[in-house]
């Protein structure tokens, strides 16, 4: 792996980008740490947010989100809606990847077409079913033509639809562009060493003149809450996410740090396994979960309040969102015991539950407390905690023939504002971060997407919330706050959607 990167960052250095013009890049690195290490290279497999934001230090992407809520164009210098099934794109002529392939129209089609494709693996197909086909009017101008009208493809395109050169992509190997990424975004990779270290190199042709700012930023990944904190009191690391609460006090305290800190995205529940035989396909036994769980020790004392209680899978800037739903399933563990007994379990269940650690904030301890909630109301729980990427393979089992059933905690951060990209990556049948399928749920996703009156789309997504309560789904949690700690000669606005993106990053 390391003779990979080292050669695949000389080939690097020596292609021409072309197309920029002069920059005032800072000669200086910027050392981050954003918790767990990538998962792949590919921007067209994979929809964790960690994933999504460093793909866009590499990848360009049609549309952006500046600052978490607004919508412009980004690769595309324009766009224009020519009916409510057509958007059309006209290209920043003369823009190159990094290997000198144009980004333009051909580019376009070939990559937002690439997870589309029969047999690629993917979890991104739900995220783009709604794209028919994509013409090339000209060199620098392209059509994206819908099955039918979708208002939140525009902000998908935002975050997954990475822009890729297509001669490059089509001779490789799925285990290649896994490792050897080649974009037109801000920074190039250098280093890639996993579990050790990703070094971004600054774009000196990016066609954007005030981006990026600094020319190296290093992304270590970090799990350990303690070793994190003490590496951005020393000055190894120089911004972090996800700050526990005990660490907060002592950073705003200390001399050469400072605390960040907005209402985040992040809406965290407990899944079931709802496809493989077993208890959990009883709603009884979902519901005795949900009588378990004290959400308000969860927020109060294990987060120390830097959250709130939730109670839907949406957030308060998504359509859809109701302010004043009430989670059905009040903490209540002799209910719980009542209900297990009903589905035939009077001496209690034996369950098998899963959850990250070092991926969010004080996932190990939210993890525990739920075991213990569950113990107390007559499950006899099995844990196992583990890092990011064993468990997204754990997860990703979870389909194989002979899967066992589990239970499992998770966060989901819709980053991307769109209700579609949220409900269906957790709760549609071929959702990235689904165990959960549902016939009426996909039905409505589809409705929604192709609504265009936006008072019609809320409502469509608060009737699928509320089913999927009275299903219980999942049992929904707490909605994080995003903290964030770094060094006080960094400079960034701190966003609302859980990225951290390089090319904003300065340092005085």
């Amino acid at each position: 792996m390391k003779r990979i990167c080292a050669v695949f960052a000389a080939l690097l250095l020596l292609v021409s980008a072309g197309g920029g013009s002069a920059k005032n890049i800072k000669n200086t690195t910027v050392t981050i740490s954003l918790g767990s290490d990538l998962e792949t290279m590919d921007p067209h497999t994979n929809t964790s947010a960690l994933t999504t934001t460093l793909h866009r230090y590499l990848f360009d992407t049609l549309m952006h989100r500046p600052n978490g809520t607004d919508l412009l164009p980004w690769a595309a210098k324009s766009f224009k809606q020519i009916d409510p099934k057509t958007l059309e794109f006209h290209m920043r002529e003369g823009v190159t990847f990094s290997n000198g392939e144009d980004v333009d129209a051909q580019a376009v089609r070939y990559s937002l077409m690439r997870p589309l494709q029969p047999g690629f693996k993917t979890v991104l197909t739900p995220l783009f079913r709604v794209i028919d086909r994509i013409d090339v009017v000209s060199k620098w101008v392209v059509r994206i033509h819908m099955k039918t009208s979708d208002p939140g493809l525009l902000r998908r395109l935002a975050d997954y639809g990475h822009l890729v050169p297509p001669r490059y992509y089509s001779r490789l190997s799925p285990e290649e562009s896994s490792q050897k990424p080649v974009g037109s975004g801000p920074y190039r990779l250098t280093r890639w060493e996993k579990g050790v270290e990703i070094i971004f190199e600054a774009n000196p042709s990016y066609w954007k003149p005030d981006a990026p700012q600094v020319k190296i930023v290093r992304v270590v990944p970090i799990k350990e809450d303690g070793t994190k904190i003490a590496a951005l009191l020393k000055g190894e690391i120089e911004l972090v996410n996800q700050v526990p609460a005990q660490y907060i006090e002592k950073l705003k305290a200390a001399p050469d740090t400072r605390i960040e800190l907005v209402r985040g995205t992040r809406v965290f529940h407990v899944g079931f396994t709802h496809g493989i035989e077993s208890p959990l396909k009883d709603v009884r036994v979902r519901k005795a979960v949900a009588h378990a769980i004290d959400r308000n020790v969860i927020v109060k004392n294990v987060v120390e309040g830097y959250g709130a209680v939730a109670n839907q899978p949406l957030h308060q800037w998504t359509e859809g969102y109701d302010a004043k739903r009430v989670w059905p399933y009040e903490f209540n563990p002799q209910k719980s015991r009542q209900l297990l007994a009903d589905a035939g379990f009077p001496n209690g269940l034996d369950i098998d539950f899963m959850s990250p650690e070092g991926r969010y904030t004080k996932d190990k301890e939210v993890a525990q407390a739920l075991a213990g909630m569950l113990q107390g109301a007559g499950f006899r729980v099995k844990h196992q905690s583990m890092v990011w990427n064993r468990f997204v393979e754990a997860f990703n089992a979870r389909n194989n023939p002979g899967a066992k059933p589990f239970i499992y905690y998770i966060g989901y951060g819709n980053g991307t504002g769109d209700s579609d990209a949220s409900i269906s990556a957790v709760a549609a049948c071929k959702g990235a971060w689904s165990a959960y399928c549902s016939s009426d749920v996909d039905k409505a996703l589809d409705e929604a997407a192709s609504t265009m009156d936006r008072k019609k789309r809320d409502g469509i997504f608060r009737g699928i919330t509320s089913l999927m309560a009275s299903e219980v789904s999942h049992v929904m949690l707490w909605q994080e706050d995003s903290v964030y700690g770094m060094r006080k000669n960094i400079v960034w606005a701190i966003r609302n959607d859980d990225r951290v993106y390089g090319w904003e990053l300065d340092k005085k």
